[in-house]
Parts: structure tokens; sequence; C-alpha cells
């Protein structure tokens, strides 16, 4: 794409824009099927491959700027896809600008393969083992609570390839984790409403198969979070890490419960249970009152601590 980009920006036309949006989308769903592997040094790379939505302020702003001191919001797939379909970039300033942010994209890619490569190397099968089941979790839980909500790629109309190339993805995942067939039967489920999506998505909310495909994903989300991957231990910490990130980071009350209910069955049968739980009670008591982060950080702290 970044070859084809430099074509295009040395001499701008209709072909090489129609070539450049057909690239994009042949880019677009490797890497969305990707995202249940995004751990480890993904969360370096991401902002500057994949924010989303895009800021169109930004980037009109920042037009000709060197690419490296743009906002994560003007770089990356979504800025490309906002100059290749929503405002196409003809001028000779646009045109040199496109080529600048599919080069950005192509460094970071390669930079991210390096990096995910070495990562992959050096940490040990449990632990990998154990990022693989997060990824899977939070993809499940942002394609019913985010994606299936929110058009991803509304400009190119691509949101449904997105989420399709996310639950297949999704799949690859699930077939490296020791899991129930029941969790196998319902990403397979999760995968058939996705295939029965309406195209293009943008223009289809209120469908229901959308509905459907939402239940679905919310279903394995579910079920996935009661699998027994892992030690309990292990278990327990990867939800106090969601539950951080939930709540602490985000605010958001509905899911900082639901990883604390992860976390009560994580520590069913461990020496640690019953001083856990009086924490644990404790937490929820705090999230369920929307309490602000210092009052609850002391207490998340502590259950760290006891469960490390």
């Amino acid at each position: 794409m970044a070859q084809a980009a430099e074509a295009y920006a040395e001499a701008p036309t209709p072909e090489g824009l129609n070539r450049l949006r057909v690239l994009w989308g042949l880019a677009r769903a490797p890497w969305e099927e990707l995202e249940a592997f995004a751990f480890g040094p993904v969360g370096e790379f991401d902002p500057y491959l994949d924010t989303w939505p895009v800021s169109p302020e930004d980037l009109k702003r920042t037009l000709g700027s060197p690419v490296e001191n743009l906002p994560p919001e003007a770089r990356g797939f979504h800025a490309l896809e906002y100059l290749l379909f929503q405002e196409p970039a003809r001028s000779p300033e646009a045109a040199r600008h496109l080529f600048h942010l599919a080069q950005d994209l192509a460094e970071k890619t390669r930079g991210l393969g390096e990096a995910y490569r070495g990562y992959l190397r050096e940490t040990p099968e449990e632990d990998l083992k154990m990022e693989l089941y997060a990824a899977s979790l939070e993809l499940a839980e942002e394609l019913f609570a985010e994606k299936l909500q929110n058009p991803e790629s509304p400009y190119a109309k691509f949101s449904v390839h997105d989420y399709r190339a996310n639950a297949s993805g999704l799949l690859k995942a699930l077939d490296l984790l020791p899991l129930p067939g029941r969790v196998w039967a319902l990403a397979l489920d999760l995968q058939g409403a996705m295939a029965a999506l309406p195209s293009p998505l943008e223009t289809a909310w209120d469908r229901p198969e959308v509905a459907l495909a939402i239940a679905r994903a919310k279903d394995l989300y579910e079920t996935l979070a009661q699998a027994p991957v892992g030690s309990p231990l292990a278990r327990a910490l990867l939800w106090l890490r969601t539950f951080r990130e939930e709540y602490l980071g985000e605010g958001e009350v509905d899911e900082g419960l639901f990883a604390l209910e992860g976390l009560r069955a994580a520590l069913a049968g461990t020496p640690q249970e019953a001083e856990a739980l009086r924490l644990l009670e404790a937490l929820e008591a705090k999230v369920q009152a929307q309490a602000p982060t210092p009052e609850a950080e002391p207490l998340l702290k502590a259950l760290e601590e006891l469960l490390r």
C-alpha cells in the first residue's frame, strides 16, 4: 500500500485512488483478525495504527505536517480511510500526506512484527496462554459492548468486514486454548451470526441480525469468562487487571462488577479465598457507590498483594 501511495502522490489519478482503496481493505482484514492476539508489545504500537474514531479536525489541521509529530487520532488505518473514502486526497499536498501516512503505517507494522516475535520468544508459554485468554475475553466483550453498536470503519463502510475478521481471529485464538466444547460451540455461533450481518452495516444498526450478533458475542464472553484456563490465581490476577482497566481506567461500573464476579469464581477453593473475599466485598461496595479511584485503589492493591 505504501508503494501504491507513493505512486499516487507523484501522479494522483482516479485509478490510483481506487487501487489504494482496494489495498486498504486488503490490509485491514488480517489486521482485524489479529485483534484476538493483541497483547505484549501491541499496546505500544496500536494507538498509531488503529485509533478510532479518527479526528477529521486534527487530520485537516495537520495536513502536510511530519507524521511522527501527529497525534494517534490523525494517523493509522482510519486516517488513511478518511483520506481515501470521505474526503479523497486529490490535491498534491493531500496526496503527499496520504503517502506519508501509508509509509508510517508500514513502518509501525514492521516494528510491531519485530517486537512481537521477540516477545513470543522470551515469554513463558503459561504466560502467553493467559495473555491470549485475556485478549480473547476483551475482544468478545468489545464486540457486544462497543463494536456492534458503532461503526469502526464508517467512511469505507467496511465495519462488517472488520467484525467478521474479528470473529475469525477469535476462533483461531480459542483453538489454541484448553477450553470446554461449550465455548467452541458459542464461538462458531458468533461466527455464523457475523456472516449473516447485513452489509454495509453502517445503515443497518436496527436490523435483527445485529441484535442476534450482539447476543451471541455476549453469550461467548460470559461463558468464556468462566472457563478454567490457567491456575486459579492466574485467573484471579487477570480479573483484577480487567477490573483495573474497566473501572479505574474507564469508569465502567457494570464491567467492573462483572470482573469482580469473575474474580470471586476464580478464588473458589484457594488458600487466599476467605481473606480475598473480605477485600472483594469491600471493593464491590465501593464500585456500587461509584467511589472515586483514590477510595478503590487501596483495596485493589491489597488484593493484588495477597494474590501474588
